[in-house]
């Protein structure tokens, strides 16, 4: 089938990276709408952007603290690698492309001094203030690209996400303005502080739960779902195959419905496209290049249209992927983290809950799956 081209206006709609963690786990199927749905909650979903915790705004003027580790061999020193609106969950594996001069210069930095660490706060959409807690990142390897970009990408990066630390105050922030170099922190290691506590009856509720999720996204085909295959592998323990995976499971599940809304509004752009085209009498077998502004006012402004509807409908999806996964990682126990996990599920469930009542309306509560109902989450102990 023929494509069309067209040349958009700036800031039509962006490409996402897409989810490196666990790919077999979901499926997109080409059935249904994909509409996200809303919580039956009367309040509205949580705003778990409301309750994470945010360093004081960088301050130009605030003098550059130097820290001696010889003299202050107990104080823990980091760089900060702010990348905006992206959360990283500890175990989670990622690679990132290096070009700008300050963090050429922290890689070499990491290098020679034998840490490869640095930690990787989110930063508030609103203020651009710092998260107080962030990931720590570990360079598990690096390739010298230089060359093959025309240097422009020096570095390509392998890491993994080795734990987290809470950052206790930035040292020199007045580069963060200038560029000249990248940020340091003085941090602390975030361990869980309910280690000794069994909460292993928790931790069954919420897989239980999990489970029940995946058994009715499949009962109700929806179009972006786990595979049934991923049950029998799912723990809400603690540790790397426990509960942050199933987190990352999670988030691959909301950046892929939010991928598949990328979709369907560049399906619908093709297709306004291709009306108008053929409606020229385009030779459609061949692929045809189009100037935005020398499309009719009516196409353009329904263009216009369609991105402004998909910017209203996906910025709470944008939202799911990032804020509640930050939040995760703020928790500072175990206990605290199956509460806010269980709470991103329970939303789910009223979801599916709501879209198998309306299936169960229009088909005159008659015979058929859809018409018997979805499992009843199991609940939490």
């Amino acid at each position: 089938r023929a494509r069309a081209c067209v040349a958009a206006p700036p800031a039509a709609f962006g490409r996402r990276e897409a989810p490196r963690r666990d790919p077999a786990s979901f499926r997109l199927f080409a059935s249904g709408s994909g509409d996200p749905g809303e919580s039956a909650d009367d309040d509205g979903p949580r705003d778990y952007l409301a309750e994470l915790s945010w360093l004081p705004p960088l301050d130009p003027t605030k003098e550059i603290e130097e820290i001696d580790p010889e003299a202050s061999p107990q104080t823990m020193v980091l760089p900060l690698f702010p990348l905006g609106s992206t959360a990283y969950l500890p175990h989670s594996d990622h690679i990132l492309n290096i070009f700008e001069p300050r963090y050429r210069q922290m890689y070499s930095d990491i290098l020679f001094n034998g840490s490869r660490r640095f930690a990787v706060p989110v930063s508030n959409p609103e203020t651009g203030r710092l998260a107080t807690v962030a990931p720590v990142f570990y360079l598990e390897d690096l390739k010298e690209v230089s060359e093959q970009t025309d240097d422009a990408v020096k570095y390509v990066c392998s890491h993994k996400v080795i734990g987290r630390v809470r950052i206790n105050r930035t040292l020199n922030d007045k580069v963060w303005r200038d560029r000249t170099t990248y940020l340091k922190a003085v941090v602390e290691p975030l361990e869980d502080g309910d280690d000794d506590e069994d909460l292993s009856t928790r931790e069954r509720a919420l897989t239980d739960r999990f489970t029940s999720i995946i058994e009715n996204q499949t009962k109700l085909q929806e179009p972006v779902r786990f595979t049934e295959n991923l049950k029998e592998t799912l723990s809400a323990a603690r540790g790397e195959d426990g509960l942050w995976r199933m987190a990352g499971l999670w988030q691959s599940l909301t950046q892929n419905r939010l991928a598949a809304k990328e979709s369907e509004l560049s399906d619908e752009i093709q297709k306004l496209l291709r009306q108008y085209l053929e409606s020229q009498g385009q030779d459609m077998r061949s692929k045809v290049t189009v100037q935005f502004d020398s499309l009719p006012a009516e196409i353009r402004a329904e263009f216009t249209r369609l991105q402004q509807q998909y910017r209203e409908e996906s910025a709470a999806m944008v939202k799911a992927t990032i804020y509640p996964f930050v939040l995760l990682v703020q928790c500072d126990t175990h206990a605290e983290r199956l509460s806010v996990f269980g709470e991103m599920l329970e939303e789910e469930e009223k979801r599916l809950q709501a879209k198998v009542a309306l299936q169960s309306l229009f088909s005159g509560g008659m015979g058929g799956a859809d018409a018997k109902g979805l499992d009843e989450p199991p609940t939490e102990a």
